[in-house]
């Protein structure tokens, strides 16, 4: 069977891949699909086409949740306001705004069983969505919409729906030597040079996260003093610009998963470990007006270490 050729276009507003996306498969015929920051979610919604039917997605590093909606436009500018962790929104719609109540329906619980199946990413969805009320007829088109639409989110780095075959995964086969030495690394204190920062293209949430991952990686050890600090309210509301801790301190026994749900929403799925701490970070470093920059907010922390 040849081989099905494509075209994918995309239409970047602002020329860079950070910014409102602008999606169309030609193999998707009907198919209109969007990509923002939350920052960017002003310019997003005065697009035509999100005021259609369609669903959509809120997504973070951790976390995502599938949603519908006949407004898209309405529906996302009250998740501003009632879900503060995502930091990115896709819609999925159509160009001639032909779907209605039954096939958004559809979409949106194949989206949450896909996103379970997977297990990559929290979910945000407390139910499976609205019962299917399509016929076979219908639900083949919907099905041939969605294999499109999974195709452009994984093109656009969104993997929260790929089931990995872990039959097909290849090792690299490993030689131990029992008589190479081995040479232990001293333990670092909290006083060493830090690492560099990572690229400063990154967008604020990951730019947050790597830096955190490569200066614990380099040995870096955090004081008594900084834990009682970066653990408390009063010592991170001046960062975090909430009442919120900058780190979760993990009892002993205790895991991210038997935190309560606000935590988790809150807070990196990473566990941290800096000497006999283990800990959460604070996730929601998206940019906010009420806020400011979070990304220089960080980066004001880090240099302070």
């Amino acid at each position: 069977m040849a081989t099905k050729t494509k075209t994918i276009k995309m239409l970047l507003y602002d020329g860079t891949l950070n910014g409102v996306m602008n999606i169309s498969d030609s193999a998707w015929e009907s198919g209109k699909m969007y990509s923002a920051p939350r920052e960017s979610i002003i310019d997003l919604i005065s697009r035509a086409d999100c005021k259609k039917y369609g669903v959509y997605l809120l997504l973070s590093d951790q976390q995502v949740y599938v949603g519908q909606a006949s407004d898209l436009e309405r529906r996302t500018k009250q998740h501003l306001a009632d879900k503060d962790w995502w930091t990115q929104v896709i819609l999925m719609t159509t160009k001639d705004d032909s779907f209605n109540a039954s096939d958004i329906d559809y979409l949106e619980s194949r989206l949450i069983d896909l996103a379970g199946k997977a297990g990559k990413s929290d979910s945000d969805n407390k139910k499976k969505g609205n019962p299917q009320k399509v016929d076979e007829f219908r639900q083949a088109e919907l099905e041939q919409y969605l294999e499109e639409a999974l195709f452009l989110l994984e093109l656009i780095g969104v993997r929260v729906f790929k089931i990995e075959n872990k039959k097909n995964r290849k090792t690299t086969p490993r030689t131990v030597s029992i008589d190479a030495p081995v040479t232990i690394p001293k333990k670092k204190g909290p006083n060493q040079e830090k690492p560099p920062l990572p690229s400063n293209s990154l967008g604020p949430c990951a730019f947050a996260r790597t830096a955190l991952k490569e200066l614990l990686g380099s040995g870096y050890i955090f004081t008594d003093n900084q834990m009682a600090s970066f653990s408390s309210i009063d010592g991170s509301s001046h960062i975090t610009k909430r009442k919120l801790p900058l780190f979760w301190l993990l009892k002993e026994g205790e895991s991210r998963s038997s935190c309560e749900k606000a935590v988790r929403d809150r807070y990196w799925k990473d566990e941290f470990t800096s000497g006999p701490y283990r800990f959460l970070m604070y996730s929601q470093w998206y940019d906010d007006p009420r806020k400011g920059p979070t990304k220089d907010i960080f980066i004001s922390w880090y240099n302070s270490l």
